[in-house]
């Protein structure tokens, strides 16, 4: 008895395979995309909220209208949409990485969904969809929302089946090549446009942590003198020029957290001649000189107090420097009310002193 061989001509054509035996796949596909979508949901990001309501609002009008006797699904889905949209301050963050997960794995769901799905409703086509090249121009054509007009549902499940491919086209097709592909193209524009810049070499520089009106002129007389500056800011990369703009000169800028240890490095903290964190928040700048510190023992930190009743705390985190422009401006108000003299020594005692600027080997 001689071994059958297996050859691949038995493998049939893809459009000869009876794709019809696989029921309500369509379905089956959008329950895929919302198990998928949780990811998104786990992380709270907004676009995988917005994905889940388009999702689910295009499950519930499909069972009302194909089950309406399947009460315990229509009452499950419109459960969740209304506890989605009750929750909807909940998913507010917008992080890139969480974001661009949730658009990858909606783009190549929703691709899927929406050939097969074609696919699967062929019949109900003029002309009839027959194969995957064809159902996939289809729905590229659909959700693109470019309906050139050569294929056109003729029933009305093909044509419920259509709306739901613009509203998801329009909802997830759109945002997730936005997310996907926009930072790519937006970096290479403005590469194209700006040009390469060359950051500085970062040694012997200082570091200024913030954009307030303190960081600000710090930087500019900074600037003045020569000085090499580094500037790092929450604030997007888009706002650079911004920035430059109010400083008015090129700066070297790197957008990131402070008290991050790998912005600092970034920054060259190991090479700098001092790191100033000059924020508008005094917690902020109490973890700066405490990320510095524990990154580099031999960091020198410059820290302002924007508000006097946290210099206690601040004296803690033992910087080198420590100013309070709130105590200096009112202490040397209420000398000038007295009638108090002061020379250019006093100034300069008092805002050391007012502020325990350099702090003395037993308060260490």
């Amino acid at each position: 008895m001689s071994a059958q061989v297996f050859s691949p001509k038995q493998i049939p054509h893809l459009a000869d395979i009876n794709f019809t035996v696989l029921t309500n796949a369509p379905w089956f596909m959008l329950g895929v995309f919302l198990l998928l979508n949780s990811i998104g949901l786990l992380f709270r990001a907004r676009i995988a909220w917005v994905m889940s309501l388009v999702l689910l609002l295009t499950t519930l009008v499909f069972t009302v209208h194909y089950y309406p006797n399947l009460l315990l699904n229509i009452v499950f889905c419109s459960f969740s949409i209304i506890l989605l949209l009750l929750q909807s301050r909940d998913f507010n963050r917008s992080s890139a990485t969480a974001a661009g997960i949730v658009s990858v794995i909606s783009f190549v769901i929703l691709i899927i969904y929406s050939t097969y799905g074609s696919l699967y409703f062929g019949d109900g086509f003029s002309p009839k969809i027959t194969d995957l090249s064809m159902a996939f121009y289809f729905s590229m054509v659909t959700m693109t929302t470019v309906g050139y007009g050569d294929i056109l549902p003729v029933t009305e499940t093909a044509r419920l089946f259509t709306i739901s491919m613009i509203i998801a086209g329009i909802a997830v097709f759109a945002t997730s090549v936005s997310t996907i592909f926009g930072p790519f193209i937006r970096d290479g524009l403005s590469k194209l446009i700006q040009g390469k810049k060359h950051t500085m070499k970062r040694a012997d520089h200082f570091i200024v942590c913030g954009t307030s009106a303190m960081a600000t002129n710090t930087i500019i007389k900074l600037h003045q003198r020569g000085l090499a500056v580094t500037i790092i800011t929450v604030r997007p990369s888009d706002e650079f020029e911004i920035i430059e703009q109010s400083l008015e000169g090129k700066f070297d800028i790197i957008s990131g957290d402070s008290s991050d240890t790998a912005v600092l490095k970034q920054a060259g903290l190991e090479q700098c001649r001092a790191i100033l964190a000059l924020t508008d928040n005094d917690a902020d700048n109490a973890f700066i000189v405490l990320s510095a510190k524990d990154l580099s023992a031999n960091a020198k930190t410059v820290i302002i107090v924007n508000d006097s009743k946290n210099l206690s705390k601040i004296q803690r985190v033992q910087p080198d420097v420590l100013l309070s422009p709130q105590l200096f401006g009112s202490e040397v108000l209420a000398r000038m009310l007295n009638g108090e003299a002061m020379d250019n020594n006093d100034l300069a005692e008092l805002l050391l002193n007012s502020a325990h600027g350099i702090p003395s080997k037993n308060d260490l």
